[in-house]
């Protein structure tokens, strides 16, 4: 299992949530190598779901690679899926801290109860209030968890903790909103393959405001529907595009996303003016506030 277990660590990405870990270290006063254990733990494990998720969704590529099951097999896929939650309970245990055995065990739960409620809704409607639950337990629940890490690898607090969960929660949510809109304005054609909502029968925040918008006309809706109930497999991303604009969902999904972040950034204002806070807050702006879907920036998954 090496190969295909270094491959899948390998494949690519900016490894935001080790990084938003270890500045949070730094954000409560402390060095971003107390935080070694606690971030490689996070990592192996979120790597290890998304090899799962690429199964389950049977997706092609990942970060613009083929995925693990496509590379080197199904049963390959389910070991090496395995093998990363194992290594990364082992550097968890490491840590010598309950506590953040306790946070990932809780954050590995999420993430699977995430996947578990996309799969039961695959090509149903489901509420606003629904898919932020999802959007939840499926990447704010892992960001929250980052964030925290590397607040108790230094400060045993429960303040300090609730503080750091609430930006990196709130931080989290926004990022699967803002995955959502780039799923839709894809960099490139296996980008377009792997992570088209629409296409894959998974609710967007995009597509639930555009069914929601009295400017939908019946063609649109029967046009979109018939794609995401899986009658047809194919649509022009453009004319998806131009709906979600003209319907007013992108403009309103943008600030549903900006909403968030700046919940992030008011739990973020909580701790003391450093340079780590300051990096956290111009993360923020890079991937949010300053977010414009006609740029095609490059999204990690």
């Amino acid at each position: 299992l090496q190969v295909p277990t270094k491959f899948a660590v390998a494949s690519g990405g900016k490894r935001l949530r080790p990084i938003m870990c270890v500045y949070c270290a730094e954000v409560v006063g402390g060095d971003f190598r107390d935080a070694k254990d606690a971030f490689l733990a996070l990592e192996l494990i979120h790597n290890g779901t998304l090899v799962h998720d690429d199964i389950i969704d049977e997706d092609l590529f990942r970060r613009g690679t083929p995925s693990v099951p496509v590379k080197f097999g199904g049963k390959r896929a389910v070991l090496t899926g395995d093998a990363l939650l194992s290594l990364g309970l082992k550097y968890a245990a490491k840590t010598g801290r309950p506590s953040i055995v306790d946070w990932l065990s809780e954050a590995a739960l999420k993430m699977v109860q995430g996947v578990a409620l996309q799969t039961l809704y695959r090509r149903q409607l489901v509420s606003e209030e629904e898919y932020l639950y999802i959007n939840y337990l499926k990447s704010g629940s892992l960001f929250e968890t980052a964030a925290v890490l590397g607040g108790l690898m230094v400060r045993d607090d429960e303040t300090v903790a609730e503080d750091l969960a609430g930006f990196g929660k709130h931080f989290g949510n926004a990022y699967q909103i803002r995955d959502d809109i780039c799923g839709v304005y894809a960099e490139n054609r296996d980008d377009e393959l792997s992570r088209n909502d629409l296409l894959n029968g998974d609710i967007s925040l995009p597509m639930i405001y555009a069914l929601d918008s009295d400017r939908m006309t019946e063609g649109d809706r029967v046009n979109l529907l018939s794609v995401y109930s899986g009658e047809r497999e194919s649509i022009d991303l453009e004319y998806v595009q131009e709906v979600y604009e003209e319907t007013g969902a992108l403009e309103r999904s943008i600030g549903k996303m900006k909403g968030f972040a700046e919940g992030a950034r008011g739990y973020l204002l909580r701790f003391e003016d450093t340079e780590a806070r300051e990096f956290l807050e111009q993360l923020i702006n890079q991937f949010y506030r300053d977010f414009s879907p006609a740029d095609r920036l490059k999204v990690i998954i």
